[in-house]
C-alpha cells in the first residue's frame, strides 16, 4: 500500500527527472545551436525555432484554456513588450554571442541568471536580498567573470565581444521573469509562455532569410541545419519549458531554479563529446556559479 508520503516522494521524483531533462535539453541545445549559427547565422536559428515552438505551444494553449479574445486583451501589451525582452531580445543576444564564444561559456554564463534575477528583483520589485542570496549573487558573478576572463581576471582584454552579448541576454531573461511576476500577477504559466514567446518570434521575421540557405564555404548541409532547428524547438523549446513550468507550479521558483546547474555540466559533457577543450577557468568558473546560485536559493537549510 502506497501511503500519502511515499506518493508525493514519487510524484516529486517525476518533476524531478523532467526538471534535470529540461536542464539537459538546454545544454544540448546550446552545443548544436553552435553548429546551425555556423552554418546559416543566429537570427535564422533562433527566428525558426521560436516560430516553429510559438505554434506549438499557442495551440496547447488553446486545446488547455480555451482563450478568447476578450479575455486576452487587457494584458497584450505587456505580453507584447515582455515577450520582446525576454524572447526576441534574450535569444537574439545570446545566439548571436555564441557565434563567437563557446557553447561552455555560454551555458556557464545563463547559469548564473539567478543571481542576476535577484538584482532585478531588488532594483525593480524592491524585494529584500537576504545575507545569504547576496553572498551567493556575489560567488555566481564572480564566477562569471572567472569564465569569460578565461581565468585572467584582471585583463579586461581577454573578454570576448560574444560573452558580453550572452552576458547581456541573460540580464535580459531575467528582467523576463521579474516583469512577468511584476505586471503578469493573474496570468497562468501556460498562457504566459505562449503568449511572450509568440510576440517574440514575430520580431525575428524581419531579420530573418528567406529562402534559408547555409554559407558556401560552411561543410553542414541544410538538412542537418533543419533537423538541430527541429530539436531545438521541439524538445529544447516546447518539450523544456512545459517541463520547466510543470516544475514551478509543483516546487516553486526557487527549487527549481537550483536544476538549472545541470546545463552547464551538460554543456560541458557535450563538448568533450564532440572533441572540443573544456579550460580549467571553465570548471573553476562553473564550480563558482553553481555553488553561488545553491546558496542563493537554499533557505532554512532546505532544498
Amino acid at each position: 500500500m502506497i501511503t500519502e508520503r511515499g506518493s508525493t516522494h514519487v510524484k516529486n521524483g517525476k518533476i524531478y527527472l523532467m526538471l534535470i531533462g529540461s536542464a539537459i535539453l538546454w545544454g544540448v541545445s546550446f552545443n548544436l545551436g553552435k553548429i546551425a549559427v555556423s552554418a546559416i547565422g543566429p537570427m535564422n536559428v533562433v527566428g525558426w525555432r521560436f516560430l516553429i515552438a510559438a505554434c506549438c505551444l499557442l495551440l496547447i494553449y488553446y486545446l488547455k484554456e480555451r482563450p478568447t479574445y476578450r479575455q486576452l486583451k487587457p494584458n497584450l501589451i505587456r505580453y507584447f513588450f515582455i515577450g520582446v525582452i525576454g524572447i526576441f531580445m534574450t535569444n537574439a543576444l545570446v545566439f548571436s554571442g555564441l557565434s563567437s564564444t563557446s557553447a561552455v561559456n555560454t551555458a556557464l554564463i545563463t547559469a548564473a541568471n539567478p543571481a542576476v534575477t535577484l538584482i532585478c528583483s531588488f532594483l525593480l520589485l524592491r524585494e529584500r536580498m537576504s545575507r545569504q542570496q547576496l553572498l551567493g549573487m556575489i560567488l555566481s558573478l564572480i564566477g562569471v567573470w572567472f569564465v569569460i576572463t578565461a581565468g585572467s581576471i584582471t585583463k579586461l582584454s581577454s573578454v570576448s565581444v560574444g560573452d558580453l552579448l550572452v552576458l547581456c541576454g541573460n540580464s535580459c531573461w531575467a528582467l523576463y521573469g521579474v516583469l512577468g511576476r511584476k505586471y503578469l500577477k493573474d496570468s497562468t504559466p501556460q498562457k504566459t509562455t505562449a503568449l511572450t514567446m509568440c510576440f517574440g518570434a514575430i520580431c525575428f521575421i524581419p531579420f530573418m532569410n528567406f529562402p534559408l540557405e547555409p554559407k558556401p564555404d560552411h561543410l553542414v548541409n541544410l538538412a542537418d541545419v533543419w533537423m538541430i532547428i527541429g530539436f531545438i524547438a521541439l524538445f529544447g523549446s516546447v518539450l523544456a519549458y512545459l517541463w520547466w513550468n510543470k516544475g514551478i507550479s509543483q516546487l516553486g521558483v526557487s527549487r527549481t531554479g537550483l536544476f538549472f546547474n545541470f546545463v552547464p555540466i551538460t554543456s560541458m559533457m557535450m563538448s568533450i563529446f564532440m572533441g572540443e577543450d573544456v579550460l580549467v577557468s571553465q570548471i573553476a568558473g562553473a564550480f563558482l556559479v553553481i555553488t553561488g546560485v545553491i546558496v542563493s536559493l537554499i533557505r532554512n537549510k532546505q532544498l
